[in-house]
This record gives C-alpha cells, sequence and structure tokens, in this order.
C-alpha cells in the first residue's frame, strides 16, 4: 500500500511543481525597498462544485481562489451530495457530475495541475462516522485532504463552502493530524440566528456539529443572519448580490470561455479545446443579463490579507497595506464562544479572551453588494 508520502511523491495531480511555502497569513518578505512580495498561504478548498452547476457561485469562489496571489491552492476537494447527481423525481431536478471539468479546466488554464477529488455522497451517519464503510469512489476526497496535510510542512487554511462532511469525517478518522496541520476552518456555512436552517447546515449537520465540537481554529463566516441568506445590510452577513455584467465584465477571452462552459450547462466532451474558442455574442450577452447571489467572497480574500478599499479606479480587494488613507469597507473577524446541540443549531457570545472561534462582521448597511460586485470584477480580470 502506497503511503501519503510516496502517494504525493508519485503525482497526485503535480502536486510535485507546487512550491512549498510556510503558512503566515497577512506576513510580507522584503525583497528590496520599492517592493514587497506577499508569501503565500497554503489553501485546500472544498466545495460543492458541480458540472453542470448546482449553483454557479462555486465557479465565482473557485476562480477568486485562482485570481488571488497570495493563496497557494493545494488542491479542491469536491463535496457532493446524491440528490444533485441525480435527475428528478428521485433527485433535485437535472443529472450532475461532480465538478471535475471545471477544477481541470481551470489548472489548464493557469498552467497547473490541480489535484482534484470527491468525497462522500450521503450525510455522516453520527458525528462520529469516518465514512471508511462508503463505497471506494466515495473515499477519494477523504484520502486526500489527509494526504495534502500530511505532505504539507507546515499548517494548512481549509476553506469550506458546502457541507462539513469531508472535513468531519476527516477528522474523524485522523483527529491528530488535523489538529497539527489545520492553521484554521474558513467555514462558509450557518446562520447567526433565527428559525431557519442554513442549506448548508442542512446538507449534513452532524458533519457540521463534529465540526465545531472538534476544537480546530474555525474562522465562521455565517451564510445567515436572524433575517435570513438573503439580507444584504446586516452586520453579520455574508451576503451579498450583483449582476454577471458588473463581475464579468473584464474577462479575458479563455475565461469566457471557462465560465460560459459552465453557466450554459454545456455537456461538450472537448472541455479544453472549447476554451480556445470564441464565446458567441448573443451567448455571451444573454449570460451578461444574469444576477448571482454571492456569500463565500469576503471569507477568501480576507485569508489572503486584503481589505476592500475605494480606489481612483473604483472598489478594488487591495493588499494589506495598499488602503492607505483610502476609504475602506471596515470588515473583521471577533473572538466568540461557540456551543452546538446534536441537531447543528449554534448559539454564540463575544469572547472576551482569546479564543480558536472567530465570527466574521463588517459595516452594516447598504452599498456592500455594489462594492464587492465592483471589487470582484477587477480582480477575476485579471485571470488568464
Amino acid at each position: 500500500m502506497i503511503n501519503r508520502r510516496r502517494f504525493l511523491t508519485r503525482g497526485i495531480g503535480g502536486m510535485a511543481a507546487v512550491a512549498a511555502h510556510a503558512f503566515a497569513p497577512q506576513t510580507f518578505v522584503r525583497v528590496s525597498q520599492a517592493h514587497e512580495q506577499p508569501r503565500m498561504i497554503p489553501l485546500i478548498h472544498i466545495t460543492d462544485l458541480y458540472h453542470p452547476p448546482q449553483d454557479p457561485d462555486d465557479h465565482f469562489d473557485l476562480a477568486t481562489i485562482a485570481a488571488l496571489p497570495e493563496l497557494d491552492l493545494r488542491g479542491v476537494i469536491l463535496d457532493v451530495t446524491q440528490k444533485f447527481l441525480e435527475p428528478a423525481p428521485g433527485g433535485w431536478d437535472i443529472a450532475r457530475d461532480p465538478g471535475y471539468i471545471p477544477v481541470v479546466q481551470l489548472g489548464h488554464i493557469l498552467g497547473r495541475a490541480i489535484p482534484v477529488a470527491a468525497g462522500p455522497a450521503a450525510p455522516l451517519a453520527s458525528v462520529s462516522d469516518d465514512v471508511r464503510d462508503r463505497p471506494a469512489a466515495q473515499q477519494a476526497g477523504v484520502r486526500l485532504l489527509l494526504d495534502l496535510l500530511d505532505a504539507s510542512p507546515g499548517p494548512v487554511m481549509l476553506s469550506v463552502v458546502g457541507s462539513a462532511r469531508v472535513v468531519a469525517a476527516a477528522f474523524n478518522r485522523a483527529p491528530d493530524l488535523l489538529r497539527a496541520r489545520v492553521a484554521a476552518v474558513v467555514l462558509n456555512a450557518g446562520s447567526t440566528g433565527g428559525p431557519k436552517r442554513e442549506w448548508n447546515v442542512g446538507l449534513d449537520h452532524a458533519a457540521y456539529t463534529c465540526l465545531w465540537r472538534s476544537g480546530l481554529p474555525i474562522h465562521w463566516y455565517p451564510c445567515g443572519t436572524p433575517s435570513g441568506a438573503f439580507d444584504p445590510a446586516h452586520e453579520r452577513g455574508t451576503f451579498w448580490k450583483s449582476t454577471h455584467a458588473t463581475m464579468l465584465r473584464s474577462l479575458s477571452p479563455v475565461m469566457r470561455a471557462w465560465f460560459a462552459n459552465a453557466l450554459t450547462e454545456s455537456r461538450r466532451g472537448d472541455i479544453i479545446h472549447l476554451l480556445d474558442e470564441p464565446v458567441d455574442v448573443p451567448t455571451w450577452n444573454n449570460i451578461l443579463r444574469g444576477e448571482r447571489n454571492m456569500w463565500s467572497t469576503a471569507s477568501l480574500v480576507m485569508t489572503a490579507g486584503r481589505t476592500l478599499a475605494r480606489t481612483g479606479d473604483g472598489w478594488r480587494f487591495v493588499p494589506p497595506g495598499g488602503a492607505g488613507e483610502r476609504e475602506v469597507w471596515p470588515w473583521r473577524l471577533d473572538p466568540v464562544s461557540v456551543s452546538v446541540n446534536d441537531a447543528g443549531d449554534v448559539t454564540w457570545t463575544i469572547a472576551t479572551d482569546a479564543s480558536r472561534q472567530r465570527l466574521f462582521g463588517r459595516k452594516s448597511g447598504p452599498g456592500f453588494g455594489a462594492a464587492m460586485g465592483e471589487a470582484l470584477g477587477a480582480l477575476l480580470g485579471t485571470l488568464g
């Protein structure tokens, strides 16, 4: 049997080509008096990405990570749920595949291989379930997470933009490894209050409960507030909304093709060749008429150490120290004390001392979505 380090050495998606960087968020290495280069932050992205999409905000999140040079993407783990893989009436609506295609395409665009695997498709049977009894095809995502952590020379950030199933199963299988190698779990799930269960928690409440009880450091970016999951002005809300015309306005031709392949629900088999083809004008104009609900952008930008600031060119995500005297949209992570019951319901209070759990906060009020959309459009325009 191949052990984890040997498995990676033998070519798990090109990890040998990825430079190993010590984890030091918001730390800069001086290379001259006039220029400072950010030290890259190792990141494993766990996402409910499908092809065709179940919700294309996951494509925007993946592209955001690729566009942030501070983030060293070590791998993508596909958090899949069975009902989205099957057509109705048994499934949700249409048959989908785990999102291997957009990951492989993006790796081709970036000129690198991105390790990718899918996790188990059914919820955990209990908070202690390690999913060892699942089919072999559903073991790969958990094994990849453990292999990447085991091979890392230092702590790694985990971004979670779906259920917590893969992280919880990996913790139940190797808790000491995760305690040693997870710098923090960037958790995009749950609600700060209200009677309704948030979407991602509903996908696997046992996994969500397990994660909160694990003791791992958690940077919590809740998708819901007491008023629901679509409150654009709440101090704790990560939700924002913008138009495709704003967010996709500056894309390179190859990234236009990448987004169009997802947003048109293409079933083409020549997934690399199509990236070199221009998107026809009527199709692209139809895409630009769309809108997008977004939740996870702030978590990824903040993990990279960037700030949302108004520049001479408009709102932008600027590196640490880059805001200067410019207007910024303040955001922060507050220390909190958290408890969770067996149903996955979280209660929290602001902590008065150091805490391993931190909760997102921002300046409340309208305008956040407009600023985020403008900044993301400029960031995505740097790809390809």
